[in-house]
Formats: structure tokens, sequence, C-alpha cells
């Protein structure tokens, strides 16, 4: 298994918030997390010719353009197979009941969820996609790499509450969005990493303690971060991940407090390759994390 954390470092042509964009390669199938940029998607592409892929599956965590806007260009160059999201419309009924305001209709939640989510509406006329659920269950993607979350309840309840009109637009400090992105795990014998996208703390924190890697939600937004390092206190072994911080609220913040903590991050070391490895291969050396005998290589590329 092979997981690379793309930095927009040395971008010419990118805006500010260049966005997300994770590859994970498993040796026989390419997954992309995320793909926020144009130039994510040409280095994607790169990549693919290197390792002879013709096509990838997509997985979006959610609709805001820093984690969308590469996919577009992949659809273009016809690079994808795939998109895996949720798919809201699959859940207009289960929608409608929560909110349950006399106002609304099975046609108007549609087309609500079509204006909200216009940007993956728009995809369904250029590649398959598909829903995270299957059967109230979390679907896998390829060997060593499945969805777990969020939880097929906290979703409809967060979406629900974003297209009530009574109710505020933000859930556990999160956007609506943000809150339900999709959560990925990928699997290093044993061990595994916790994908996060923009997820609110209340989304992941059940599932904290099973993972030695987390992305840090939100480009390492110093809230969801600090709960997370609350919650995993005297776990001093785990490595955090942070992708495109900008440095300010909206995108991370280089305000946030790691000393004690091993904590990677694209804007500062460019990018993040892990990679299992044997230990007697590699032995001890700085930037490596150890356990039980494996080692995983954190290794920085300029």
């Amino acid at each position: 298994m092979f997981v690379k954390v793309l930095s927009s470092k040395g971008y010419e042509n990118c805006s500010k918030n260049c966005g997300d964009c994770i590859i994970i390669d498993n040796g026989s199938e390419l997954v992309i997390y995320d793909c926020g940029c144009e130039e994510h998607a040409k280095r994607v592409i790169e990549y693919m010719k290197q390792k002879g892929y013709n096509l990838v599956t997509v997985v979006l965590s959610h609709n805001d353009s820093d984690h969308f806007d590469g996919i577009t260009y992949l659809l273009e160059e016809e690079k994808v197979s795939k998109i895996v999201t949720v798919l809201l419309l699959k859940y207009k009924d289960e929608l409608l009941d929560k909110i349950d305001d006399g106002r609304k209709n099975r046609n108007s939640i549609s087309e609500q969820i079509k204006d909200l989510y216009a940007n993956i509406a728009s995809l369904s006329k250029k590649v398959t996609l598909q829903n995270i659920y299957d059967n109230g269950k979390t679907i896998s993607i390829a060997a060593g790499i499945e969805v777990v979350g969020p939880d097929e309840e906290y979703m409809l309840d967060a979406v629900a509450k974003g297209l009530d009109t009574r109710e505020g637009d933000t859930i556990d400090g999160e956007t609506i969005v943000n809150a339900t992105s999709v959560q990925v795990q990928v699997a290093f014998d044993g061990k595994a990493l916790l994908l996060t996208g923009d997820s609110s703390f209340e989304a992941i924190k059940d599932r904290l303690t099973e993972y030695q890697i987390i992305q840090l939600p939100h480009h390492g937004k110093k809230a969801q971060a600090e709960q997370i390092f609350d919650e995993l206190f005297g776990k001093n072994e785990i490595v955090y991940i942070v992708s495109d911080n900008t440095g300010d609220s909206n995108g991370g913040s280089d305000k946030l407090d790691v000393k004690g903590h091993i904590v990677k991050n694209t804007k500062n070391d460019s990018d993040i390759e892990l990679a299992e490895t044997n230990i007697n291969s590699y032995g001890r050396r700085s930037g490596s994390y150890g356990y039980k005998g494996v080692e995983y290589a954190l290794s920085i590329r300029k």
C-alpha cells in the first residue's frame, strides 16, 4: 500500500486554496481521495502514466471547491471510472420525514438538494456515481481501502438540519457539507490510516482510537485538531497528516500547537509519502514511524 498526499508548494497557477488530493495505490487499483485543483489532477495523471493505470476511482469527501475542482479535469481527460460520494437524492423520503414542517414535499426536497449540491448532480451525466452506503452500511472501494463514515444517521440528521429553513446551516462547529465529509480507511498490514476531509470532530470521535495515522480534519483546523489531541492524549506514536493548510480559520491554522505530536504538514513539508515497508530494510531513521516490527516511512518529496 502506498499513499501520497500532494502539496501545492511550487504550483505557479494555483489559487490560495489548492485543496486536498491524496493518491492511494494498493498495487493493483488506484483511488484518489478528493482533487481540489487542476494542478493536482495533472499530477494524478502523471502518476497514472508512471504506474500504468488507465482509470482511477475518485472518492469525493464533500462538494466544496477545494476538494472538487480538479475532478472536472480528470473527467475531461477521461481518467475516471467512477466517483464515490454521498448521493442525497436517494434519501428524499428520509429527509422529508426528519424535517416534517408541512411546507416541503418530495419534489421541493429534490430541487433543494440539486441546488445545494449542483456540482455533484452535474457529474451524473459524465460518469458513474456510487453511494457510500449499501443497505445502511458503508462500502469497500478496493482491497485495503474502505469507507468508514460518516454514520448514515449522523449524515441524515445533519443534512435535514441544513435543508430545514428553520434551522441553522452548521452542526458541531462546521458547515453541514463539511461536517458530513466521507471518511476513508486505508489498511497497512493490520494498522490503519483515517482520511477525514473536513469532518466535524463529532463525526469521527468514536473511531479515532482505531487508527495510527490520522488526517487532521479541515486542513488541520485548530478546533478539531485540539479535540483529537485531547481524545488521544498519551498516544504519542500517532502520526497526524495536515493537507493544504492555508493558515487561517477556514483552512487549518498556523497557530495549532503541535508540540508533543508527530505532525506532517504539506504546507511545510511538500508532498508526504506514506508506504508500508519492512523495518529490517529501512531501519530506524528520522522521519519514520515504527510500530511492532513494521515501519511506515514518511518521505518528504520536494
